[in-house]
């Protein structure tokens, strides 16, 4: 992930004795020294009671500055022993540095060793991981290939860098990117170039990965001629969502954060403390809040429920399954093999037998509603029987067959014997043929990211977070390395650098479960619902109570709440033969819905044309296909050539937009509305804003859109030299009507 230079020194562990023993030495006579003393109270002497380094080692006296600043030494205490007890810290130090050194390099040799390893893997698999092509570049700049002049090649092609979300940036790529932004900040005085970064620090969700936000501050403090704007508007979310973020996190101590402003109007936020997440039936009340949206005029599509962990998604999925089991629900964890009910239940029941772990009993009785301790002994020798056979013996006793249980059988070839399915079955990414792509959605707060939901439901975290437990801690100053540090409890009471990294580490976890707060509460479009734990809850350090604010805003388009609807049957009526029905069997008139991704699929081409000429025309139109293609056969797009062939080769078109500047799809703010002109077009001190219609027939709101267009554009500009047209694009011909 960070592929730094490592060299591994030797250090023979003896080492490690020897200033235990010196400790040792020095701690002895310190005991002596309180021992003999005639002030020293029982605590004091208890304090020194140590036999061995383990017992002295978990004494809190070795930690302090001085041996004054441990009270109940104070009275025996004198500049001799204190002296001495400063050696002693020195040998501490020694030995932390010592002991750490040792087992990191341990480390280092075992990494390098993997390296290799997976070198060789790719090479055998013939396939790399998504890590490994970051990581080959990067050693092909630096070891094996001319990099000045691969750079001074890809310069003299390349004169535009934009990098999108660059707070999810890692050194390692923006290594090998600086040469091209060092190329480029420089200046070319025969070339226009630039460089273009846009990220929020602020969502910032992606450390654990690699992710480095200071990158952002860092790049621009490096550069006097890079120019910093800030996008202080948010296009997404209600007013009353927008205050309440605001009002949240400016008041967060050391914590960068600029006020948003609101385009959009009114919103709904209610924070709910909820003790059911911390009981058994822990989604109570979410379920009840889900079928108060639902009565109140909320569409199940408009819904989305953001959970801190997969398991939470997949528990609450399965809970709201059972309880409404009309309403239909999509989730990406659903859709994954190895995460249906039954096959997850399945692949833990024959980890017990070959582990014999209790934890995948648990797991086991857990998913099949069986009490968490329920025992199962199963006669089998895993190996001499088939991994098909196996997984229909295990699905038929525990009868937990179904059509998922049946594909993992049907993918279960792959593996070539038990064994090799036990340790590889989690790595299987086969999804399940997911029929729901409609409905309340559930999905993790990292999957939300750069998404929108009309409602959002946000959920705490319902376990608590597992303590971090990595064994490395890595200290950066910028983009550098400056030191790699083995874990180990006490060592920041001896050396103030290691306390220093500890500390910086610490604020940098805190401010990355501020970032997943924050783009978890900027989700909502409408109406946001927070649902947060009464004790040990992750919205603690954002200091938010309980309130309720606004009026719900309800979907456009309600949907009844179908769940237990008495079904009742009516005969088809199937038509006449060769008269085909116009409609679809939701009663949807097909012809309208066409005519809609007729209009979009031609406004997309005239928008990806970057001149209007046939080159253009056929790139644009390639694009349109790829976007399109679910909603418009092969004559559609053939038609959509024609009328756009018909505008470029018209001759007053062609008079409008010779020698003018030209803006395609220019969004414009007018009236805290945002309106997006088609064409907008500049010449001769004028503005010239072409609005383009595929309809054969003129509408009056065609001509009210078309002078709301001019209204804004001669507001904005403070000027009266403006025209408009409407383009009517037909097959055959193009009308213009001007306004």
């Amino acid at each position: 992930e960070k592929n730094e230079k490592i060299n591994p020194i030797e250090i023979d562990a003896k080492l490690i004795n020897l200033i235990k023993n010196d400790i040792l030495e020095k701690a002895f006579k310190i005991k002596e020294h309180i021992l003999n003393c005639k002030a020293a109270s029982a605590s004091a002497i208890k304090a020194v009671s140590f036999t061995n380094f383990d017992e002295l080692f978990s004494n809190t006296w070795i930690e302090k500055d001085t041996i004054y600043d441990y009270s109940y030494f104070k009275k025996c205490a004198n500049e001799e022993i204190n002296s001495l007890f400063l050696e002693l810290k020195d040998s501490f130090l020694n030995y932390y540095k010592l002991r750490t050194s040792y087992s990191l390099n341990k480390i280092f040799k075992l990494y390098i060793n993997f390296k290799e390893f997976k070198k060789s893997f790719n090479i055998e698999k013939n396939y790399f991981e998504f890590n490994d092509i970051s990581n080959l570049v990067f050693e092909l700049l630096n070891n094996k290939i001319n990099k000045d002049f691969l750079y001074f090649r890809l310069d003299s092609n390349y004169n535009h860098i934009l990098i999108d979300e660059f707070q999810d940036t890692s050194i390692l790529q923006y290594k090998i990117l600086k040469p091209l932004i060092d190329e480029v900040i420089a200046g070319d005085s025969e070339k226009f170039k630039t460089f273009f970064y846009v990220g929020d620090p602020k969502q910032s969700i992606y450390r654990f990965r690699g992710g480095k936000r200071e990158l952002f501050d860092f790049v621009l403090s490096e550069n006097s001629n890079i120019k910093l704007e800030n996008l202080n508007t948010n296009y997404r979310s209600s007013k009353n969502i927008i205050d309440f973020v605001n009002n949240t996190f400016l008041s967060l101590p050391n914590y960068d954060y600029l006020a948003q402003k609101s385009i959009r109007k009114d919103g709904f936020v209610e924070v709910i403390e909820d003790s059911s997440l911390q009981s058994e039936d822990k989604f109570s009340a979410i379920l009840n809040k889900i079928n108060e949206l639902l009565d109140n005029g909320i569409n199940a599509n408009d819904i989305a429920i953001l959970c801190y962990t997969n398991s939470d998604v997949l528990g609450l999925f399965y809970y709201i399954k059972e309880k409404l089991p009309n309403l239909k629900i999509r989730t990406d964890m659903s859709s994954k093999l190895i995460n249906q009910q039954n096959v997850k239940a399945l692949i833990n029941a024959i980890k017990y037998i070959y582990f014999k772990e209790n934890i995948y009993k648990e797991n086991f009785n857990a998913l099949v509603g069986k009490n968490i301790n329920s025992e199962f002994l199963i006669d089998i020798n895993l190996n001499e029987l088939s991994v098909e056979k196996v997984l229909y013996f295990f699905a038929s006793y525990f009868d937990i067959i179904d059509e998922n249980i049946i594909k993992l059988i049907e993918q279960s070839g792959i593996y070539f014997n038990i064994v090799d399915f036990i340790y590889e079955i989690d790595k299987l990414d086969i999804s399940i043929e997911n029929s729901e792509n409609s409905g309340l959605q559930i999905l993790t707060i990292f999957k939300s990211k750069g998404l929108e939901f009309h409602t959002t439901i946000l959920i705490d975290r319902i376990k608590r977070k597992n303590h971090d437990k990595s064994s490395l801690l890595f200290d950066y100053e910028n983009i550098n390395l400056n030191n790699i540090y083995y874990k180990v409890s006490g060592y920041e009471n001896f050396d103030l650098e290691y306390k220093k990294a500890l500390e910086k580490e610490k604020n940098l976890n805190l401010d990355d479960e501020k970032n997943v707060l924050y783009v978890a509460l900027t989700r909502a479009k409408n109406n946001l619902i927070v649902f947060k734990k009464e004790k040990s809850s992750v919205f603690d350090i954002l200091d938010i109570t309980p309130f309720k604010f606004g009026n719900l805003i309800l979907s456009e388009v309600v949907q009844t709440k179908s769940i237990n609807k008495k079904i009742t049957y009516e005969p088809l009526n199937l038509g006449k033969q060769d008269i085909k029905s116009s409609k679809d069997n939701n009663g949807v008139n097909l012809d309208i819905l066409k005519s809609k991704y007729f209009g979009l699929a031609t406004h997309y081409t005239l928008e990806m044309m970057s001149n209007f000429d046939e080159k253009a025309l056929n790139h644009g139109l390639n694009l349109s296909k790829t976007k399109y293609f679910n909603y418009l056969d092969e004559f559609d797009f053939v038609s959509i050539k024609k009328i756009i062939q018909n505008l470029i080769k018209n001759d007053k078109f062609q008079n409008l937009i010779k020698d003018a500047q030209i803006v395609q799809e220019q969004a414009l703010v007018y009236n805290e509305e945002i309106k997006v002109i088609d064409l907008l077009l500049y010449k001769d001190d004028r503005f010239i804003i072409v609005d383009y219609k595929t309809t054969t027939e003129f509408l009056s709101s065609h001509k009210t859109q078309i002078e709301y267009y001019k209204k804004a554009v001669c507001e904005i500009f403070n000027t009266k030299s403006v025209d408009g047209y409407l383009v009517y694009l037909k097959e055959h011909s193009v009308e213009f009507l001007e306004a």
